[in-house]
């Protein structure tokens, strides 16, 4: 056989071997997109079985020289697996669960196989593989958009837009999306991460004892748009999808109801139709669709990261852009405008940033930040490290985070600028906020969902409006952001017109938003830990079964339907949350349990272990829990009492 020969024989198979692999994985991406209502980043997908193919050709040129020996045409592809798999595993989430990593290549090498068996025996059959190959690929890549564009989910043209009051503000709502609390210099961090919160918060109010009610972006995000919480609007883990929307109008609904034009620029895919956030909304940008936000979930992005060529964010200059070109073609004479920000620059995976801000707490190598990223990342889903190895990557991780946090205010204060550039900022309420936070080694975790932690709960909250808030103000007091779509109703002196109930504003003295948390289960996720256990970390953190927590005064409180708990936490003696005090203070226990059971009815909050979905009657609460709740500031001190 002939050098050419050889070439040939193996630039066919190599490219018909790395085409299968990634089928194999597109299927495997595009299955997991509708299992996961992930909305299709179709050109993101579509990118990837080229990029594969590129990366079988030098893979199986090197490996050319097999052919000559017998059953060489067998030989060559087993070795590529082999080589596939060690790729695999160089940049695998989790090494040590070889299901994640071999699979693909194993189903794929057996695929090739049967492909090569066909053709040997039939010839005429590479035609109708060589066209599956450009059909299958394409038949997988329009699923999700077919999902997509049939569902109902995301947004309609608002029959009942009103007319909204002369000189009415704009609303710009900035979620820096994974930012917490600790890691913000506004609220006492030592590196100077937030030069824009810094500015804003001494222009506006800044609350310093914000708490999430979600501990992820989905049922976080669910929350801030309705005013409910994780259990009521059922945008959690376990539904994947806000409620029904006769149940749950969304502040974007109300804005375009009061005559507000609604946009939504952001590059979370959460933020889209396919999880119901997007009613209300005119217009999004849809940045999502770069798929740059998920690049660590695909086996040939996370192959290219590893080599260097990592994207430099994760959509955000994308999103700046999309509204300065917004803003630049926006009529002077346009009516208000709600327009809703997501940043998720802080989200890993956290070498994902421009240099300076990658840099701008550490000179460590691209390899090990890189490789940290990845650690951390796997540690999230389920990867199991050693205290040396967690220790390891806690400086490098902390780093590129705060890096990350630093580049999204960078981003915050340039959308800001569009306004002030306008002339109109002081006409526009600004409010910025994160929608949950972020573990970094606290109680041995990393990343968030899963924890219940304050680190994951504590947000950065900051409202500007020189008409109705003075500038320089702190606000000391425990608050939930979960009533943030009251606030901005209550600063336009609007009313809650949707016959449902929502959560006081934050400057209602009158009554105020009980300080609830709760995680639901994701299966996928906690299908990736070993059983019984959660990493070795603190009990807050099980993956498994539902929490919900009830913050009063300095008492966390926390629940579990796992079996164990509840857990009870003195967060001003114990800020870090190491001793439980449920044994010790029994009668604390009793107390809040007994105030949020009277608080769950009006609330609409169905037990924590009832099926998703359920009715829940509308409790009727005595006369002596009515005057406690009142008491407690979670009833207007008018509210009429049931007797009995």
């Amino acid at each position: 056989m002939s050098a050419a020969q050889i070439v040939k024989r193996a630039l066919l198979g190599t490219v018909g071997f790395g085409a299968t692999v990634a089928t194999v994985h597109l299927a495997i991406g595009m299955a997991l997109m509708l299992v996961l209502n992930v909305p299709p980043m179709t050109g993101f997908a579509a990118m990837s079985v080229p990029m594969e193919i590129a990366l079988a050709l030098p893979v199986g040129l090197l490996l050319a020289p097999v052919l000559l020996a017998p059953k060489g045409q067998w030989i060559h592809p087993a070795l590529m697996a082999v080589a596939w798999i060690a790729l695999e595993r160089w940049v695998a989430v989790d090494p040590t669960k070889l299901q994640m990593w071999i699979a693909p290549t194993v189903v794929a090498t057996l695929l090739f196989y049967g492909i090569l068996a066909l053709v040997g025996r039939f010839p005429k059959a590479i035609g109708p593989v060589l066209g599956g190959y450009v059909v299958l690929p394409l038949i997988l890549l329009s699923l999700p958009e077919i999902s997509y564009r049939s569902s109902d989910h995301g947004m309609v043209a608002n029959p009942n837009r009103g007319t909204p009051p002369a000189g009415a503000p704009d609303v710009v709502f900035i979620v820096m999306d994974t930012t917490r609390a600790k890691s913000v210099h506004a609220l006492g961090y030592e590196r100077d991460t937030t030069p824009t919160l810094d500015a804003l918060s001494k222009e506006g109010v800044l609350f310093t004892n914000a708490n999430s009610p979600a501990t992820w972006s989905l049922p976080a995000h669910s929350s801030l748009f309705t005013g409910k919480y994780p259990s009521v609007h059922q945008g959690n883990s376990e539904t994947r999808f806000l409620g029904p929307k006769e149940h749950m109008p969304t502040i974007a609904q109300t804005m375009s109801t009061e005559g507000w034009e609604t946009l939504a620029f952001s590059a979370n895919p959460y933020i889209s139709d396919t999880y119901g956030l997007t009613r209300g909304f005119d217009y999004t940008d849809k940045a999502w669709k770069s798929g740059e936000g998920g690049r660590q979930f695909s086996f040939i992005y996370r192959f290219v990261d590893k080599l260097g060529f990592a994207a430099e964010d994760k959509g955000g200059a994308t999103v700046v852009g999309n509204i300065h070109e917004w803003m630049a073609s926006r009529p002077k004479d346009a009516p208000p405008a709600f327009v809703f920000v997501n940043f998720l620059e802080a989200h890993f995976p956290f070498n994902q940033l421009p240099h300076d801000y990658l840099y701008a707490y550490t000179d460590r190598p691209f390899s090990e930040l890189a490789d940290a990223s990845q650690t951390a990342f796997g540690v999230q889903f389920g990867r199991q490290l050693t205290e040396e190895e967690k220790a390891s990557i806690e400086g490098p991780i902390r780093d590129m985070y705060d890096g990350g946090v630093k580049y999204t205010d960078h981003l915050v204060g340039q959308v800001i600028e569009e306004w002030r550039k306008r002339g109109t900022l002081d006409n526009t309420i600004v409010v910025v906020l994160g929608d949950h936070g972020e573990m970094i080694a606290e109680h041995g975790a990393f990343g968030h969902v899963s924890s219940m932690y304050q680190p994951d709960l504590h947000v950065p909250l900051v409202i500007r409006y020189p008409k109705k808030v003075d500038a320089g103000t702190r606000r000391e007091d425990p608050i939930s952001t979960v009533s943030v779509f009251m606030t901005i109703l209550d600063m336009l002196d609007l009313e809650n017109t949707a016959d449902v109930d929502i959560a006081p504003s934050l400057f209602d003295n009158s009554q105020r938003a009980p300080i609830i948390a709760e995680r639901f289960e994701e299966k996928n996720l906690s299908a990736r830990f070993e059983h019984g256990t959660a990493n070795g970390r603190g009990p807050l953190l099980w993956p498994t079964g539902r929490y919900r927590s009830f913050r009063e005064g300095k008492y966390k409180l926390v629940w579990w339907t796992g079996g164990d708990g509840p857990w009870l936490f003195d967060l001003d003696a114990d800020p870090n949350e190491d001793h439980d005090l449920a044994a010790a203070l029994p009668d604390v226990v009793a107390q809040m349990t007994t105030t949020l059971e009277a608080m769950r009815g009006g609330l609409d909050m169905p037990p924590l272990d009832a099926e998703i979905g359920a009715d829940v009657p509308k409790a009727k609460i005595g006369k002596a829990e009515c005057e406690q709740l009142k008491a407690l500031g979670y009833i207007a001190p008018d509210a009429p009492c049931d007797e009995g």
